[in-house]
């Protein structure tokens, strides 16, 4: 019986055999998403702030509004398309399971980079060589950034699939697939802002295109020695030119590249050398390597438009990163940036498996790609004192040897060149073996089995570090974490505290408590936090602060109190009840940070200043102020002491010039003495109407210049803060 029988004389459907093609991806994809999606769910809390927290207020007010925004302020300029992505999981009934699912949303989209990355390896190498490769990809360190509610998981897919297209649009050129590659180029673009270096990548791919045409070949017959040199003078003016228009649109690259170019090509190689730990040394060893075809390849449409769509995005995202790099080492840090080279993994394994599928290319690549290698791999800084660090997972793998196995960084570097070195005898291996034979085969396999183990290990340790993490942030927030909504029940809540230097806890709170709609300070402090923040003024003396939240509630943090009724309370924050009118301070403590401590600042950092102000006085007995401080915590070695001398004034509450308390007169001042490993105090008569107490320290101390084996502390320190209030007379 003839199939069309057995099928009632319908022919089968393709369909059939579509799905059984696809049956190994599919194994593939939804094996790794489904390690990354255990992985997620076992991160509890956001801990990249303000990146995650400000994306999740676009994202809420997208689904609230349609418009991005950022505590009811418009956001300026455009919001990522993650943003969007995610404003659905923004409608479900808590904001817990909206992080639940966010997260597996993000999950599914980074790995789903296994379907563009093979379809880029299925230009140049057989099917099951591409799909290892596109298995290779979402089996690197990076996959740890799944889970986070940043930009990179939708991304990484992103970047790859445009690349792709980029690639089909340079095998064989046509209006249609030019115009979806910059299409393409374009969302990326509004996916993460880095990817604008892709029209780079498309650019440069069409003018190597036309450089190699058979008219230009012939047009360049003609040239004689001037026109050769006029050619070069060219290029470098577009080059110049091109430079200058992206230096005018961009500050990083204008200051890197006018002041701090040394820099340029130290973090280049840092974050080239993270990449290759993080991928196993091979991949990069043979994948740049091979992308020196021979000239027989090179004829090919295909190879030579995968091969020339590398090599730009090599130049490109390394260029890119060189950048990036220095200039956040001006500006905020000095970091290994191979969070902006991730993009180059479904490359080089595509590349790699070039070379298993058609040979590792010629004899000078494989020794400038060694060399290359070697160098990376040995000047990038391990960081094996900081795990996780989030901005190169792939240096994961080294803190694995270090923290598992208690490996120095001496014997770390030693195993990271003998890589290196059974890198390049795969590659001598796999140029003598000849293809097809069972050792070559078995070099191939065991090369990619090592390769895939070596990335998954670092994956896995990645997000194990960033777990503990969460977990170890996760600790300090009061349970259950949508404490301000249910005692709310969603109602409009604004955040007012003081020193607020450590800005964990206020992130989390609001991360999980979409009521919460702004975040002020008394004293400027709420600029930690991120985002738009307000430092109200102070319109009378009774306490009354301008402007008006227009919120419902009030959640005082650190040692601010309201004239309110108290809605509910978990340690150091309490929720007043204002229903949209004024808030009216009852009393407030500034200067005292999270742990206590008075803290000199940048502008006078040899005083330490805090203050009480004490605006409701109707219901109080007869009474004092008191303060006490203490450095009883603070005991060094003797020969180190020193004694803070302390100046308390106080006075009826006046408004200053700035709108802001200050004492009106000083009716009494008190001056002690509290040395290193003592404590002591005074009282002072207060006003019977609304009064201020202004304490001030001098000298201070920095411990880590006093103790720098004992305590990384930096802050110039006064003392800590044991009370600084109203006693009354009598009773408690």
């Amino acid at each position: 019986m003839s199939a069309n029988e057995q099928t009632g004389g319908q022919p089968r459907p393709d369909f059939f055999a579509r799905f059984q093609s696809a049956v190994p991806i599919l194994v593939v994809y939804f094996g790794l998403a489904a390690l990354y999606a255990w992985q997620a769910s076992r991160r509890p809390v956001p801990t990249i702030f303000t990146d995650e927290l400000e994306l999740t207020q676009l994202a809420r007010a997208i689904a609230e509004t349609g418009e991005p925004a950022r505590r009811g302020v418009p956001y300026e300029g455009f919001a990522s398309l993650v943003a969007y992505a995610l404003a659905p999981v923004w409608w479900l009934s808590s904001a817990t399971a909206s992080w639940a699912a966010a997260k597996l949303i993000l999950v599914l989209a980074m790995t789903a980079t296994v379907f563009p990355a093979y379809g880029l390896a299925r230009m140049v190498v057989p099917k099951w060589y591409a799909l290892a490769a596109a298995g290779a990809s979402v089996a690197v360190p990076a996959l740890a950034y799944s889970p986070f509610l940043v930009e990179e998981p939708l991304a990484y897919p992103v970047s790859t699939l445009t690349l792709w297209l980029i690639a089909r649009s340079l095998e064989l050129p046509s209006r249609g697939r030019l115009a979806t590659a910059f299409g393409m180029c374009v969302v990326a673009f509004f996916t993460r802002t880095q990817l604008a270096i892709l029209v780079a990548v498309l650019a440069l791919g069409l003018l190597w295109f036309a450089w190699q045409s058979e008219t230009a070949r012939r047009w360049r017959r003609e040239w004689t020695t001037w026109d050769w040199v006029g050619a070069v003078t060219i290029a470098l003016g577009v080059a110049f030119a091109v430079m200058a228009a992206i230096g005018q649109a961009s500050e990083a690259w204008r200051n890197t590249m006018l002041l701090y170019k040394d820099r340029i090509f130290e973090h280049a190689t840092w974050a080239l050398g993270a990449l290759a730990i993080g991928v196993g040394v091979l991949p990069v060893l043979l994948g740049v390597a091979a992308l020196a075809r021979p000239g027989s390849e090179t004829r090919d449409p295909r190879t030579r438009a995968f091969v020339t769509t590398s090599v730009a995005a090599l130049v490109v995202f390394v260029m890119y990163a060189g950048i990036k790099g220095a200039y956040n080492s001006t500006v905020f840090s000095t970091l290994v940036v191979e969070r902006n080279l991730i993009y180059l993994c479904p490359i080089l394994f595509i590349s790699t498996a070039l070379a298993f599928a058609r040979g590792v290319g010629r004899g000078w690549a494989v020794a400038g790609a060694t060399i290359l290698t070697l160098w990376v791999i040995t000047i990038v800084p391990l960081r094996l004192d900081q795990y996780p660090y989030y901005e190169a997972h792939g240096l994961a793998i080294a803190t694995f040897f270090n923290r598992e196995w208690s490996w120095s960084e001496s014997v770390i570097q030693g195993v990271l060149i003998g890589a290196c070195v059974v890198s390049l005898l795969v590659v001598v291996a796999l140029r003598l073996l000849r293809r097809g034979t069972t050792g070559y085969a078995a070099v191939a396999g065991l090369a990619a089995v090592a390769v895939v183990a070596w990335g998954l290990t670092g994956q896995v340790y990645a997000a194990e570090g960033e777990r503990r993490l969460s977990e170890q942030v996760d600790g300090n927030l009061p349970a259950p974490y949508d404490w301000v909504e249910e005692a709310t029940g969603g109602g409009s809540v604004v955040v007012l505290g003081q020193q607020i230097q450590d800005a964990t806890g206020i992130w989390l709170t609001e991360f999980f408590n979409p009521s919460v709609r702004k975040v002020w300070s008394l004293d400027g402090s709420a600029v930690n936090v991120g985002g738009p923040i307000l430092t109200p003024d102070l319109e009378q003396v009774d306490g009354t602060l301008t402007p008006v939240p227009e919120t419902q509630y009030v959640l005082a943090v650190n040692g601010v109190t309201l004239q309110a009724p108290v809605v509910a309370q978990r340690e150091n924050a309490v929720l007043y009840r204002i229903d949209g009118g004024p808030v009216q301070l009852q009393d407030a403590l500034v200067g005292r940070q999270t742990d206590g401590w008075m803290v000199g600042t940048r502008e006078e950092p040899n005083v330490a200043r805090a203050s009480y102000t004490r605006y409701d006085v109707s219901k109080d007995e007869p009474g004092l102020a008191n303060v006490r401080l203490t450095r009883i915590n603070w005991c060094p070695d003797p020969n180190a002491r020193t004694t803070g001398r302390v100046t308390v004034r106080i006075g009826p509450v006046g408004i200053g010039p700035d709108n802001q308390p200050r004492i009106e007169r000083v009716t009494e001042t008190r001056r002690f003495l509290v040395p290193d490993c003592e404590a002591n105090g005074t009282t002072v008569s207060p006003p019977k109407v609304p009064w201020r107490m202004e304490i001030a320290v001098t000298p201070t101390f920095v411990p880590r210049e006093i103790d720098p084996a004992g305590s990384s502390d930096n802050r110039h320190l006064g003392a800590v803060i044991e009370r600084a209030g109203f006693q009354p007379l009598f009773g408690s």
